[in-house]
Formats: structure tokens, C-alpha cells, sequence
């Protein structure tokens, strides 16, 4: 086998074959027994059909099962040699009608693929500083932990009175939004659970339903959030239609030693104690999530290079495929999602190039460093993904090996324990909650969140 590499270039990679016959009829012998193993043909034996009968009658399968198995170990084998680092799919020429290997006969392909950009990484990341939350919790903070778990087993009641919403109820409600007479995609609902809460209680809709009655219907208006997934309606004033069929309150559970058994505890100091660390661990990920984003982009600002176009491309198709599905639960026409994809396609394509640039330099740094990902990670990272996605973890396993998305999961892999690296490396510079630096004391009291 010979190569020839050619860099078109600084993120592509072209690299050129040429299969002598010999290598050619080796692995079509290989392919032929294995494909005689479980053979079975009426005057032979399983297993026993000689290879000659099969490549006559089962030509097409053989050679194009030979013809992949030969192109495979040759560029698998190149990238490894060459230590290249391919982090787009590799793409044969003459995809759509490819050559298939003839007995006897050399055989030449091509391939192309795209690779990092060089950049110029930082030799120390212990030059950069980061502000790390102190992550104390308050009494208020467990107090509200407190409540949201004694809610979770509350019991709903229907309220009888003649009364208006109030805080903490829970409403059945139809919601509609229009703007110039026109329904506003994703801004309408039928019967509709919504729980008056104190955080929301100057947003419009909160405000509104409790001006009214059950039975009645309130009119009134709203500026469409910033983040609203279709940007046409952004900053704009919505007309928004109300009306309120059930007031129902929670009834809560006493916090006490009955309630502390009911939750498969001894008794409520091991609850408490069981709330504290929970409540500790989910603040000081949060925390850590933060300043690491933090610290990226801190040191992203002051690069430039390449990105691959393929990976952003990709980029702007998951984002585009996660709209799709958002909108697509919004009611709305087929025009109107066309719509609503066009005005999106900008914000995806600043998002995919944001999303690539981190990527690309965090496996850069992956690279560097030389971390691996052992199929144990894998396998963790895809029971993980089940959990979360709340999918059987053998279903979410099939997809990804069938989708050939391993390589992705691998990558992902990489990308974190290069963001852990760099973490790990940084100073942290404690602060409150308000970004004021801690005193020394506290700074060197402070633990790695």
C-alpha cells in the first residue's frame, strides 16, 4: 500500500491510495471465509460451501463487503501512522458511485477529511484567573429547598370561595396570544396548569389572572420576551386573552419526623442532613459550570483561527433540527414554521461558530495534552445520556453505534476532561454572590469547586 497527503488547506486533508493486487486478493480470501462461515447451500455442508462457489453466486455482496473492509484498514491504519486527527467525517470521492476492488488488479482511492487549525495555545494556563462563587448556602436557600420537597408530596385542593388567584395557587387556565388580530405561534393553550408564584408575580399573564374570577375572561397586554424562540416577535406588544376555568391550592405535609419517614428516612435530622448535601453538591456544580464557561470564554476572546467548515455546518443543523422540534409543538402553520426557521438561521449560525470555535480549541487542547477516552467513559457517558433523556440505555447505545456518533461521544469526552484540565490549572479567585472578592482568609479556606 502507498499514500500520498496532500493538505488543500490548513483544516483539509486529502489523502490518496494505491492498493497493490496482492493486499487486494488478501483481503477478498479474508472476506470470502468469513462470509462461508454461516453459508448454508442445499448439496453442502454449513460452512463447507468452497469459496469459489461463493464468490460466482454472492459476487455483488463479497466485493462491496471487501471493498469497504479494504478501504477501512488502509485509512485507519494512515491516520494512525501519521498521528492525523481526523474531526469530520471522512468522505470518499466518488461517494455516490464508488469503485469496488477487482481480483488481481491494484486499486486506487481517495479520501478527504478536516482536521484542527493550527492555534497557538497557551503555554501556562496558570496565567489565567477565573472568580469563583463562594459556594455557601444561605438559610433562606434551604428553607426554599425545603419547600419545593414538601410541595413535590402536597396534595391539591379545589378552592371553593369566590375568590381571586392567589400566590402559590395553581390554576387551570386557556391562554392566547395574537398581535394584530393574528395568533402568535406557541403563545396559545388549552387548559393549561399554570402555579402563581412570588418570582413571577410582576410578569403580565401572572398579573393578569388574578384580576379575574373563574368563569371570567381578562384582556390585556405583553412585550414578548427576548428570548422568545421566534424572533420576529421579540420586544414586540402581544395582545394576550385569558380565561380561568379551577383555582386549586396546595395543601402542604408538616416537615416533621412522619414526613421524614414518608421520604424513606430514619428520621428528620438524616432528611436534613440528606437536603444540606444534596443542596451543597447542585450549588457548587452550578458554580463550577459557571466559572469554567467563564474561564473559557476569557481565554477564547484573544484567539482567531480557522474553524472547519464542516463542523459548523453540522453545528447549524442540530441547532436548526432542535428549532424545528421546539416549533413544531407550537401549532403552528407550514408557513408560519418556514417562516420562523428563516428568521432563526442567523442566530444558529452565530451559535454554531461560538459553539465550534470552544470545541475546536478545547480537542486542540485534548490533543495536546494526549488524553485518551476508554470504552468504560463511553459507556458511562451514554448510561448518563439515558438517564437524562429518560430513554432505555440500551436504545440510546444502538443509536449512537448505528449513527456512527461514537467518534462524537469520544470527542465530548475529550473536550470535558481538556475544560477540567484547564480548570484545574487556573487560579480561582473567591468572591460572594455579588462578585466581590472574598477576604484572604476565606480565599484560602476556599475549595475547588
Amino acid at each position: 500500500m502507498s499514500y500520498i497527503i496532500e493538505s488543500p488547506s490548513q483544516i483539509e486533508r486529502k489523502i490518496a491510495f494505491v492498493i497493490e493486487a496482492k493486499e487486494v486478493n488478501s483481503v477478498l480470501d479474508a472476506t470470502l471465509r468469513e462470509y462461508a462461515k454461516d453459508l448454508h447451500i442445499n448439496g453442502f455442508r454449513k460452512g463447507k460451501v468452497p469459496l469459489t462457489v461463493i464468490e460466482q453466486r454472492y459476487a455483488d455482496d463479497v466485493y462491496n463487503r471487501a471493498t469497504e473492509s479494504l478501504v477501512n484498514q488502509n485509512i485507519n491504519k494512515t491516520i494512525d501512522e501519521e498521528k492525523i486527527n481526523p474531526i469530520s467525517r471522512i468522505q470518499l470521492e466518488n461517494q455516490e458511485n464508488p469503485q469496488k476492488i477487482a481480483r488481481g488488479e491494484d486499486f486506487s482511492f481517495t479520501c478527504s477529511f478536516e482536521v484542527l487549525p493550527p492555534i497557538d495555545l497557551p503555554k501556562d494556563f496558570t496565567a489565567f484567573s477565573v472568580n469563583v462563587e463562594s459556594p455557601a448556602l444561605s438559610r433562606e436557600e434551604i428553607e426554599k429547598i425545603t419547600l419545593q420537597l414538601r410541595q413535590s408530596m402536597a396534595a391539591l385542593e379545589d378552592v371553593t370561595e369566590n375568590r381571586k388567584p392567589e400566590m402559590g395557587d395553581i390554576l387551570l387556565v386557556d391562554v392566547e396570544g395574537s398581535m394584530d388580530g393574528s395568533p402568535v405561534p406557541g403563545m396559545s393553550a388549552q387548559n393549561f396548569h399554570m402555579q402563581l408564584r412570588e418570582e413571577n408575580k410582576d410578569k403580565e399573564v401572572d398579573a393578569l389572572v388574578r384580576t379575574i374570577l373563574v368563569d371570567e375572561e381578562a384582556k390585556g397586554t405583553m412585550v414578548c420576551p427576548e428570548d422568545y424562540p421566534e424572533p420576529t416577535f421579540r420586544g414586540k406588544t402581544i395582545d394576550i386573552r385569558i380565561n380561568l376555568h379551577k383555582i386549586q391550592k396546595q395543601v402542604l405535609p408538616e416537615f416533621d419526623e412522619e414526613f421524614a419517614k414518608k421520604m424513606g428516612f430514619e428520621d428528620l435530622s438524616k432528611l436534613h442532613i440528606a437536603i444540606t448535601s444534596q443542596s451543597m453538591n447542585s450549588k457548587m456544580a452550578q458554580v463550577k459550570s459557571k466559572a469554567q464557561n467563564d474561564l473559557l470564554q476569557s481565554i477564547l476572546k484573544d484567539l482567531d483561527y480557522t474553524l472547519p467548515e464542516g463542523m459548523v455546518q453540522a453545528a447549524v443543523s442540530n441547532y436548526m433540527a432542535e428549532a424545528r422540534h421546539h416549533l413544531g409543538k407550537q401549532n403552528m402553520t407550514p408557513e408560519g414554521m418556514v417562516q420562523a426557521l428563516a428568521d432563526m438561521k442567523e442566530q444558529g449560525e452565530k451559535t454554531a461558530k461560538e459553539d465550534t470555535k470552544a470545541h475546536v480549541f478545547l480537542l486542540s487542547v485534548a490533543y495536546q495534552q494526549e488524553f485518551t477516552v476508554s470504552g468504560q467513559e463511553v459507556d458511562m457517558y451514554i448510561r448518563q445520556l439515558a438517564m437524562e433523556t429518560k430513554q432505555e440505555y440500551e436504545q440510546v447505545r444502538q443509536h449512537i453505534a448505528q449513527s456512527g456518533m461514537v467518534h462524537e461521544v469520544q470527542e465530548r469526552i475529550m473536550t470535558g476532561k481538556a475544560l477540567d484540565y484547564i480548570y484545574t490549572q487556573a487560579k480561582k479567585m473567591p468572591v460572594d454572590a455579588e462578585g466581590k472578592p472574598l477576604p484572604e482568609s476565606a480565599e484560602k479556606n476556599e475549595t475547588n469547586a
